[in-house]
């Protein structure tokens, strides 16, 4: 799997909203209540009403932000005024900007808004296709896609990307939407009449990301993050994952035994104190509480486990002890945690992921490292595709961003806006991998992959928090530092 060292804001990871095209009254009624919208890839959010690199965070485009009940401030590095944001910081009043929606292209990005929910929007992956910025007539998509085959047909991913595809589903993606409003007698997103037909191809391989669904001519596409239109026949949807791990205190304790890659039998000791196969199985990916205390039973070449489940005559569950990670508390913090801070225990070999609030474990799950395992001294860990151990503080968090190993428009891959993205040494950090479940296995191309509902709950638990409204935040001034993440072997 190739190395996603870069984030590139609003290139292709815009999604859309599912709602109504927004009135005129709608705009003013916005405008009143104090809003600020985002008009361009990234609106930032800065500590002091000063331009510079102390940025706390920022508001993506089509997206706004509640202000503040203070008057504007003039400062350096903003023409106008910085406009005081809610719950703190300050925006430059600049070409990013709008206090209504007003414009095509900013009353179009509303259907591009983030949604509620687990998955900020859907994701597919791409057999290679147009990215449309218009509606095509069939005769125009004839001629444009008369290379990529015929649709509906996929070809194989590349030995890097295979992971890529364990989530993508062959099926139809049923139309369910009106067709955009701005698409209308040619039109796109930002002219009535754009200059051009196909903004750009998705590579094979690469992922996109959308919320809309409709047809036209006959034919089914989807509304694209960015407003550009895709068909819905070169894309592959992918299933949402339904991992979870566990959260501690309430009834669940460590030891967990966690069963990776595959399910595993179930035992139980006889009365001779041999261990015979129940007959049933722990499910992949599931856990199960162990005895606090007790010891494994090695009978012949192997030991096994007795866990708190029970058979329904109420005889202990055992399992084998090759066939389970054991996850423990840890005794006391790891050094250069500070006291009363909350922390991440990351295993590359286990494949565990635990959050401690002090010495307080409160949260445990399965996560996917780097696919090259253990880092090696000396070695690049991005070269290497390892997750680097150490102690280090989560430095910036993305509700969702674009990753590419590469900038600008004609990149030959990338992955549309990750959700739950948290940074602990750039280019590696902790996000959601929509794409796969092998959660435990390595996987990755050094980051920590993590399922939606671990990706989402781990993201509201760690700091900085992110505020209403926001998109991105950074550990500086009112947002305090970031929570610790320690990477262990």
């Amino acid at each position: 799997m190739r190395r996603l060292a870069t984030i590139a804001f609003g290139a292709v990871g815009l999604v859309a909203f599912f709602a109504p095209p927004v009135s005129e009254a709608t705009a003013k009624d916005a405008a009143a209540a104090g809003e600020l919208f985002s008009r361009g890839y990234t609106t930032w959010i800065y500590v002091n009403p000063a331009r510079s690199e102390r940025r706390l965070g920022y508001v993506r485009v089509g997206e706004s932000v509640r202000l503040r009940n203070e008057p504007a401030v003039k400062g350096p590095g903003c023409a106008e005024a910085f406009l005081p944001v809610s719950p703190f910081g300050y925006v430059c009043k600049d070409r990013t900007v709008s206090l209504g929606i007003a414009g095509r292209y900013l009353k179009g990005m509303q259907l591009a808004r983030t949604r509620p929910g687990l998955m900020p929007f859907s994701f597919a992956l791409s057999n290679g296709t147009p990215m449309y910025r218009r509606l095509p007539s069939p005769a125009e998509w004839e001629k444009e896609e008369r290379f990529l085959g015929k649709p509906g047909s996929f070809r194989p991913q590349s030995w890097g990307n295979r992971g890529h595809e364990k989530l993508a589903e062959t099926r139809t993606i049923a139309p369910t939407d009106e067709t955009p409003w701005f698409l209308a007698d040619g039109g796109s997103i930002g002219r009535e009449k754009p200059h051009g037909l196909k903004r750009r191809m998705i590579p094979h391989g690469s992922m996109l990301a959308y919320t809309r669904s409709f047809t036209h001519a006959g034919r089914t596409f989807v509304l694209s993050a960015d407003g550009t239109v895709v068909p819905a026949d070169r894309i592959r949807p992918f299933r949402v994952s339904k991992f979870r791990g566990t959260e501690l205190g309430k009834g669940v304790q460590l030891p967990l035994a966690f069963f990776r890659q595959k399910a595993r039998p179930q035992f139980v000791q006889n009365t001779k104190g041999d261990f015979e196969a129940l007959g049933e199985a722990f499910a992949v990916r599931s856990f199960v509480g162990l005895k606090p205390g007790a010891e494994p039973v090695r009978v012949g070449r192997d030991s096994y486990l007795e866990t708190l489940a029970k058979t329904a005559q109420g005889t202990a569950i055992w399992a084998k002890e090759s066939d389970a990670t054991v996850v423990k508390k840890r005794d006391g913090r790891p050094i250069g945690v500070a006291a009363g801070e909350k922390w991440l225990l990351i295993s590359i070999t286990n494949g565990t992921l635990v959050a401690y609030e002090d010495e307080t474990p409160v949260y445990a799950t399965l996560h996917s490292p780097g696919a090259g395992g253990v880092p090696i001294k000396g070695k690049n860990p991005v070269k290497m595709s390892t997750t680097p151990m150490g102690v280090y503080r989560v430095t910036f968090k993305h509700h969702a961003a674009t990753m590419s190993p590469e900038f600008g428009e004609n990149r030959s891959f990338w992955i549309a806006d990750v959700p739950y993205t948290q940074y602990f040494n750039a280019p590696f950090a902790l996000h959601t991998a929509y794409w796969h479940e092998d959660f435990g296995q390595p996987m990755s191309a050094g980051c920590v992959n993590l399922s939606p509902e671990d990706g989402r709950h781990l993201f509201g638990w760690t700091d900085p928090k992110l505020p209403a409204g926001w998109n991105g935040a950074a550990p500086l001034g009112p947002l305090g530092k970031g929570t610790y993440v320690v990477v262990t072997r």
